[in-house]
């Protein structure tokens, strides 16, 4: 080491450069070489001009900080009148507003992080540093110091701030014990802060008070999530009252939660105040209750009497529409037959366009699903019914639609009653009915979904069954005997509310032109009602898509039904 002992040395910058700061460094170190070098490297073209005062010791250094000033220090540890660290402590003492960088010769990272936690800026090693890297360490140093002391007054300012404010504020680690209180909340406890730091709700609260505070906070800390009620608080000096109490989790760097910070205000009058109009509300509700029993009675009465209106319209309608059909449909089958005949000649002649066969046969086959679809509608014909598993039939018609499930990207999802009893229906006509329903939920979805079937039984007298229907498939089952219920639902499209209430009419469709002959739902809804039962279709509710609910009569006999309530 050199034994240099001048008081300091001054070496400016490379010459004035216009916009560019000057920065004053003290340079405290005993190497002659190890100075000129830093001073050279500190000289060459810079974001900034830097003018260095150099000092050969410990001694000559904490001189030039008493007399001069300076924006940064670079520091050797190892100097003739002081070695190690604590150099940096004696330095840090004289100076504690000053970046201090240690720029030492040993490369240790022991070293470097006891500096840097006792508050050095950073930790240069000698001969693994360049001109660029030590300007800019340099500036880096004081723009972090500026940093600090500037959140330095902004807690100041937070305590002024907290300390003055009316509500109750405090803080705690993640064990329960106090880290703070603000004046207000020191004097609720009438202790000072020395006295709380440490210390838990249990040493100041009762003891139910103390664990439910407690509680909260885990909550807090689990969750990560704010807190926020209004609840009993009873402070050391006793008299119960009312407090707002807001709770929030305090975060690391990283993230992590490492305890709460509470803030509380009294709210006994406003408490008081909502539980006088509370009380009154009641008051109020109660003499109401008769008023709205009797509207509630009368309004239903009169959806029922609508709906009964509707129908009788339909079923009237339906009537007319059948009689007229029935004439209609019986001669234009036999003209149709007498039509097909004479094409299935004409196909045989040699030359005849293909184009025009295929569209021919197209035509013929859609007007005779109509007529077929008409003759269902005017004469379904005889039932059978005999006692079947509806699970069973519902599985055979999704098998029949397995190709047009795939090809439309559609999943079937089952959620069948295992225990479902069997119906009274005629399986073939039942079954014709649940494929006409699948095939107009895969239809309704051009982009695949998810078609959801279920079956659930209910029996009058054990619970009301809700559906995600509507309130009238609700009082169907409150006059059906031991019924099924069968829903198909899909996630498609949904129907036009403007159009749910037609869709039961012949020759009404929803579908485009060509995709739908409009007897579907009519015959349907005709052989369900033939099998004494009740088919509802709307909306879904909360989400798109359509709910068919199909209602049948249960086969089983009463007391065989006992021993399987509602499952809905």
């Amino acid at each position: 080491m050199s034994k240099d002992t001048s008081i300091f040395s001054k070496v400016a910058g490379s010459g004035p450069v216009s916009g560019l700061p000057l920065i004053h460094v003290l340079l405290i170190e005993d190497n002659p070489a190890d100075a000129l070098l830093i001073q050279a490297m500190l000289s060459e073209p810079s974001s900034a001009r830097f003018e260095v005062t150099h000092a050969a010791s410990l001694g000559k250094g904490l001189e030039c900080l008493a007399k001069g000033s300076f924006g940064v220090v670079l520091l050797d540890l190892s100097l003739p009148d002081s070695f190690g660290l604590e150099t940096f402590d004696i330095v840090r003492a004289q100076a504690p507003a000053m970046p201090i960088l240690v720029m030492s010769g040993l490369d240790d990272e022991n070293a470097a992080v006891n500096a840097v936690h006792s508050g050095a800026q950073d930790y240069l090693v000698k001969g693994s540093v360049d001109s660029p890297l030590l300007a800019r360490s340099l500036r880096y140093a004081i723009e972090r110091k500026r940093a600090e002391e500037a959140l330095r007054h902004s807690e100041a300012f937070y305590q002024s701030l907290v300390d003055n404010l009316p509500q109750f504020i405090l803080r705690k680690d993640p064990q329960g014990r106090f880290t703070f209180g603000n004046q207000k909340f020191l004097a609720e406890l009438g202790r000072p802060m020395e006295e709380i730091v440490g210390k838990s709700d249990f040493d100041f609260f009762p003891p139910e008070l103390a664990e439910k505070y407690q509680r909260d906070d885990r909550v807090v800390m689990q969750t990560g999530q704010v807190f926020e009620t209004v609840e009993e608080h009873e402070p050391p000096g006793g008299g119960k009252r009312y407090v707002q109490v807001v709770k929030t989790p305090i975060r690391d760097r990283d993230k992590q939660v490492i305890g709460i910070q509470g803030i509380f205000w009294d709210v006994t009058e406003r408490k008081l105040a909502e539980e006088r109009i509370q009380q009154a509300n009641a008051d109020l509700a109660r003499s109401r209750e008769e008023v709205l029993k009797a509207l509630s009675d009368l309004r239903e009465k009169h959806n029922e009497v609508k709906e009964a209106h509707g129908h009788i319209i339909q079923m009237e309608r339906t009537q007319i529409v059948g009689r007229l059909a029935a004439g209609f449909a019986l001669e234009m089958k036999g003209a149709l037959d007498t039509a097909r005949a004479g094409f299935d000649q004409l196909k045989a002649l040699p030359g005849a366009p293909a184009a025009a066969t295929l569209d021919s046969t197209e035509a013929l086959r859609r007007a005779d699903t109509i007529l077929n679809g008409l003759l269902d509608f005017v004469s379904p014909g005889k039932l059978e019914l005999v006692p079947a598993d509806l699970n069973a039939v519902l599985e055979a018609s999704l098998q029949m639609l397995e190709h047009e499930l795939k090809d439309g990207g559609c999943t079937a999802v089952r959620e069948l009653d295992p225990n479902l009893p069997k119906a009274f229906v005629d399986g073939g006509r039942i079954k014709q009915v649940l494929v006409s329903l699948l095939t107009n939920a895969i239809e309704a979805m051009p982009g695949g979904g998810t078609i959801t079937v279920r079956t659930r039984f209910h029996q009058p007298n054990h619970g009301e069954v809700e559906s995600d229907n509507d309130r009238r498939v609700t009082r169907l089952l409150r006059r059906a005997e031991p019924s099924l219920i069968l829903e198909i639902e899909d996630t498609g499209t949904g129907i036009p509310p403007e159009k749910l209430s037609r869709i039961f009419d012949p020759f009404f469709t929803v579908k485009p032109a060509g995709k739908g002959t409009g007897l579907g739902l009519t015959v349907t809804k005709k052989v369900i009602e033939m099998h004494g039962g009740n088919i509802a279709i709307q909306n879904r509710r909360g989400g798109s898509g359509v709910c068919a609910t199909v209602i049948l009569k249960a086969a089983a006999p009463p007391d065989a039904a006992k021993a399987n309530p509602d499952r809905g």
